[in-house]
């Protein structure tokens, strides 16, 4: 799911105090590391919640799960929003790969027990590489978490840098 541009601007501009205080903390390092500051921001609900984290710490505040990047629960995600969550299940586990989608499945189910799963670790890796892109182009990097209808407790992550000079001019 592709989140739009209005709503993460809406989201920053409803953030833009606590964000500012994030950025400041940014700006003042000389050199990125695992423990630069980064924003994470849960939408799902109203009020959105700001957490600040440094890149070293982000498997602790969105939990990284070890089977979401499994090529059988990507196509999965992929066809939820068509055929909507049951459907989707019984279209796997019916499919060619049924037996391993099964497997994956199930272990991925053990998984969400624990709480919800944010990301993959390739989704979390893709972040600490951007929020190096960010730091080096003078941007405060976000991930941020925003709701869908497709399957329960269903969510969409976006990552993204805003610049340090928006929260200066505000």
């Amino acid at each position: 799911m592709t989140i739009s541009e209005d709503r993460v601007k809406r989201l920053v501009e409803q953030l833009s105090e606590p964000l500012t205080v994030i950025a400041a903390d940014v700006r003042e390092r000389l050199v990125w590391d695992f423990n630069l500051p980064v924003a994470v921001i849960d939408a799902r609900h109203e009020p959105p919640v700001l957490m600040q984290s440094s890149v070293g710490s982000l498997g602790n505040v969105l939990r990284v799960s070890t089977k979401i990047d499994h090529p059988l629960i990507r196509q999965l995600f992929n066809i939820y929003p068509d055929r909507g969550s049951d459907a989707a299940i019984d279209e796997m586990l019916n499919g060619q790969d049924g037996k391993e989608f099964a497997d994956v499945f199930a272990d991925y189910q053990e998984e969400r027990k624990a709480g919800t799963l944010m990301w993959g670790a390739d989704d979390l890796a893709n972040f600490v590489v951007k929020s190096r892109t960010c730091f080096e182009d003078d941007e405060l990097a976000i991930a941020a978490v925003f709701p869908t209808d497709s399957g329960d407790n269903g969510h969409a992550l976006a990552t993204f840098g805003i610049p340090w000079r928006y929260f200066t001019a505000h």
